[in-house]
């Protein structure tokens, strides 16, 4: 039989015990109470849209300036003077889609002779490109790749293509082709296409079209219109009169032309048959009433591209590098319009440049118009 215990020790005993069990409590439920709470991940909804507006500057010269900064610009929507979000002026990588009019032979010549200097000047060493045709049906020739040897030798072999339904090959078509690729490409890049034709970069449903395909993105469109090359071969059309006859019968049918590899052998591009520009065209008919105004149915102009003629050999290969510099002088501004709505809206673009007449400005490209859509 134990002893009693005093007050004391029993007092002390029921203390132990209650400090014991609190432990054991707090061992049980601690770790629910200092465990820190997982961090809050921030959902970001869209609530805005940055419209991004590539702008070149030149002098008097015509050669691009790019020492301007921030502060030489200002940037309208719609009239209203906007804040400049961000705000680029280094070079980047060029995408760039070569679109050559192989329905004239002057520009398949110029497009083979220059073919060196294409890659080495405009595309340069960190850029790629892809090449794209007209006829019966609009090719890509050549998907997008770094590989300067295989975009040269591709243009060393271009040929005549045949004769599209509606008479001369139409170079908006493989055009409208190459912008709706270029989007695919990246948008750290600086994406453009370069046009070596003869036809005008204005006019018609298909030129429309390629102003509303190129309004929910920033791409210019740099065109140069070729000379007939010193020494060029002569060369018998096919689809002439005098080789394909005039008598019931005599109009032959020609396949389209197969796309072919960097040696000029048949190969296959999947994914780009005829393009249908029944989507594209008139997509922003009837927008808030708005009619673009003559001058923007220049899709060069409308881009923020710039249009080239050459008089010869010699001017032709020096407006080809000019284009090289351009692309690489291209400042990139960007901004938040706070005005859009839930309809989708045509809007205009201006950008003013704030510099002393005595800065010598030639002229100042830029995109001109943008489809608005309030985000959800």
């Amino acid at each position: 039989m134990a002893p009693p215990r005093s007050g004391f020790s029993a007092a002390l005993a029921i203390g132990l015990a209650l400090v014991a069990g609190s432990f054991a409590l707090a061992q049980q439920t601690s770790p629910k109470q200092v465990r820190p709470a997982p961090p809050q991940v921030p959902i970001i909804r869209a609530s805005t849209t940055l419209v991004e507006v590539p702008v070149l500057v030149l002098n008097k010269r015509g050669e691009p300036i790019d020492t301007l900064d921030k502060t030489n610009f200002n940037l309208y929507d719609d009239g209203r003077l906007q804040k400049i979000s961000s705000f680029d002026n280094q070079p980047r990588p060029l995408s760039l889609a070569i679109v050559v009019d192989t329905s004239d032979y002057d520009a398949i010549d110029q497009a083979k002779r220059s073919a060196e200097l294409i890659t080495a000047m405009v595309i340069g060493a960190q850029g790629k490109a892809s090449i794209f045709i007209p006829g019966p049906e609009p090719r890509q020739l050549l998907p997008f790749t770094g590989d300067t040897n295989k975009i040269s030798d591709l243009l060393r072999h271009l040929a005549k293509s045949p004769t599209a339904p509606q008479g001369e090959g139409s170079i908006t078509e493989p055009l409208n082709l190459a912008m709706l690729d270029l989007q695919h490409q990246p948008r750290q890049d600086t994406r453009a296409a370069l046009v070596i034709s003869r036809a005008s970069t204005k006019g018609g449903e298909q030129a429309q079209a390629i102003i509303d395909s190129g309004m929910s993105d920033a791409i210019p469109i740099f065109h140069i219109s070729p000379n007939r090359p010193k020494n060029a071969p002569a060369h018998i059309n096919p689809d002439s009169t005098a080789e394909r006859g005039t008598g019931q019968g005599s109009q032959r049918v020609i396949a389209p032309p197969s796309p072919v590899d960097a040696r000029g052998q048949p190969t296959s591009t999947a994914g780009m048959g005829n393009l249908d520009l029944a989507p594209i065209i008139g997509a922003v008919s009837g927008l808030a009433g708005k009619v673009l105004a003559p001058h923007h149915l220049d899709y060069v102009y409308n881009s923020g591209g710039v249009s080239y003629s050459a008089g010869n050999d010699s001017d032709f290969d020096q407006k080809l590098s000019r284009i090289g510099d351009d692309l690489r002088a291209i400042y990139h501004l960007y901004y938040t319009p706070n005005d859009l709505t839930r309809q989708a809206e045509l809007h205009d673009i201006d950008v003013r440049l704030d510099l002393p007449i005595t800065a010598g400005i030639g002229t100042t490209s830029f995109r001109r118009t943008y489809l608005g859509i309030a985000p959800h």
